[in-house]
């Protein structure tokens, strides 16, 4: 995702905070008022100014590539007339034959300078032809103001490079000469081998200056235009030119702009002493020359900063603009909302006799009548909440004065079981006496919150009963830490959830069913788990069965037991919280595990 991207996201998630937010409605409709005015023209603004930065880049790169092409071509073709001019000497016998005698007559020196003056004129921007013999003789004639001072220190060198290359042109970088008044002046050169027509032995050199002039009239007017800079580098990347004259003779080799114009032309964004620049260049297939034309990035781009600037002026006001309009409306559309919201607040208070006076048939007056409508109904509602709390608690008082004193079922349970003693029938006394303190623990309604242990007791005796009624056909077993036996519960979570492994899991089974209950402390957690090796169920029973528990269907099989352990189950959320409950597992012939999580705190 880029810049313009994450920017959208933020000022989403900016404004879905500010909504979600403590704000009146006003300074909501006054944000969104602003933000449906803002948003488009900044937005607008933002890609005009973008593409337009891009078009002018893409078009001055295009324009700027255009003219450096040409501005190469000018320079191969200043090039090649001084080649053409180092030429001349190789066509003509007589100059040769002068140049082979060691010795010249003033006729021959003057027919030597007769070719020397026809080249030195065949170009204006030529500024001096010099021709050496193979004796040290140096013949010239002055068309600028000076002689070369280094004809006699450097003429060794020029004559080994011309050697090297065996008649072809030798193209030599600027060179700086000092003029006659105490300046400098720039110059490149050509040089060549003049050999002999027939022998095609050497009988001399010529060389031919030009001033930089050449590289100024080219550039001059691109730079103008630009406001950039020129440099041109030879394949050493040494400077030929530079439009300041600063840099002239200085190596290049290594700089991070010449080693990223490494193609035959092209473009490429660089900064130079601070200043952003677009940078084209090319490079000559004739003489090697790069030409790398620098434009800076704030002149093109003046316009387009002008045109941001305008947006960003006009965005202000119209944001100014809209921000007063918005604040008029806003308190105009909700300043009926806050005269229902005073009222809502007399009502909150106990103040019942208000009403809305509606002015306009629109939402703000829709709300209103069923506002009123609503305040009718809650009036309405209270004085039936009083009549039929004044009939429940007479009803209430009849039913009590007609219910059955418990203590009257415990005594006559107490009687049969002593008649059954009496009779000598231990097996109805015991089991009329355990029903006895299963009846006493279920109807008690002093304590809801247990121990384990008592939980435990009464388990046994509910277990006691069931023993007479199958046979002793299951075995219950326990496995519960010590800690854990003081630990407290609610009444009656064990004994629906081992009905249900006796009554399930001995079904289809001849076999005594093991039934285990253990327990366990994970962290702040307390489990217990009740395990059966009955037939179990499979998994679309399963589904139902956990389904029911979890109050998302009815039981499917008929029976009380996903009535009671989901009874258990809400029991426990509603107790303890939701992140507490039942977990049933089951496999077809392994069994089935059911695992109560609740609290524990750690004395």
């Amino acid at each position: 995702m880029g810049a313009k991207g994450q920017r959208m996201m933020m000022g989403k998630g900016w404004l879905g905070l500010t909504m979600n937010g403590g704000m009146t409605m006003q300074k909501k409709l006054i944000v969104v008022f602003i933000f449906l005015i803002l948003i488009p023209i900044v937005a607008i603004g933002y890609i005009s100014y973008e593409n337009y930065l891009q078009s002018i880049n893409k078009n001055t790169k295009n324009y700027v590539a255009e003219v450096v092409a040409k501005m190469q071509s000018k320079l191969d073709d200043s090039v090649s007339d001084m080649n053409a001019i180092s030429k001349i000497p190789l066509y003509s016998e007589e100059l040769q034959q002068y140049l082979a005698h060691s010795q010249k007559d003033l006729d021959e020196q003057r027919r030597i300078d007769f070719y020397i003056g026809l080249m030195n004129n065949i170009r204006k921007d030529t500024y001096s032809v010099y021709i050496f013999d193979n004796y040290g003789n140096v013949f010239y004639r002055l068309k600028t103001d000076s002689v070369r001072s280094d004809l006699q220190s450097n003429y060794a060198n020029w004559r080994s490079l011309a050697r090297k290359a065996e008649g072809d042109p030798v193209l030599m970088g600027t060179q700086k000469l000092p003029d006659t008044v105490g300046g400098n002046r720039y110059v490149f050169t050509v040089l060549r081998e003049i050999k002999d027509i027939s022998s095609l032995e050497p009988v001399g050199t010529v060389m031919v200056d030009a001033g930089i002039g050449v590289f100024k009239s080219v550039v001059q007017e691109l730079n103008e235009v630009t406001k950039g800079k020129t440099v041109i580098v030879d394949r050493d990347g040494s400077v030929i030119y530079d439009n300041d004259q600063q840099r002239i003779g200085v190596s290049l080799a290594g700089n991070a702009d010449l080693v990223r114009s490494s193609g035959k032309s092209g473009s490429f964004d660089t900064t130079m002493d601070g200043v952003s620049y677009i940078c084209t260049y090319t490079v000559s297939q004739q003489t090697g020359w790069k030409m790398l034309v620098y434009v800076p990035v704030n002149y093109l781009h003046k316009d387009a900063v002008l045109t941001r600037n305008v947006t960003l002026s006009v965005t202000a006001a119209i944001t100014l603009f809209a921000l007063a309009i918005s604040i008029v409306l806003s308190f105009t559309m909700t300043s009926s909302l806050r005269t229902m919201t005073r009222l809502m607040k007399q009502v909150q208070g106990g103040n019942l006799d208000v009403a809305f006076q509606i002015r306009q048939n629109d939402e703000i007056g829709l709300f209103g009548r069923e506002f009123n409508r609503m305040l009718r109904r809650i009036k309405e509602l209270i004085a039936e909440i009083y009549d039929i709390s004044a009939r429940k608690k007479e009803t209430e008082l009849e039913a009590l004065q007609s219910q059955i004193n418990p203590h009257f079922i415990y005594n006559t349970l107490e009687t049969i079981r002593m008649n059954a003693v009496i009779n000598d029938d231990d097996e109805v006394a015991e089991m009329t006496f355990t029903l006895g303190k299963l009846l006493r623990y279920s109807i008690n309604r002093g304590r809801e919150i247990v121990t384990v242990e008592e939980e435990l007791e009464h388990l046994e005796n509910y277990v006691e009963l069931l023993r007479y009624r199958f046979k002793n056909r299951f075995e219950l077993e326990y496995d519960i830490p010590g800690e854990l036996m003081s630990f407290h519960v609610m009444k009656l979570m064990f004994q629906p959830i081992v009905e249900n492994a006796i009554l399930h899991g001995m079904e289809g089974k001849d076999e005594k069913v093991r039934i285990l209950l253990s327990a366990r402390t994970e962290g702040d957690m307390a489990i217990f788990v009740l395990r059966d090796e009955g037939v179990g169920m499979d998994s679309m029973r399963l589904h139902l069965l956990r389904g029911s528990i979890q109050g998302l269907q009815a039981p499917q099989d008929g029976t009380r037991t996903g009535v009671g352990l989901r009874n258990i189950n809400e029991r426990i959320k509603l107790h303890y919280g939701e992140s507490y409950g039942i977990e049933v597992d089951s496999r077809p012939d392994a069994g089935t595990e059911v695992r109560l999580r609740l609290p524990y705190k750690r004395g």
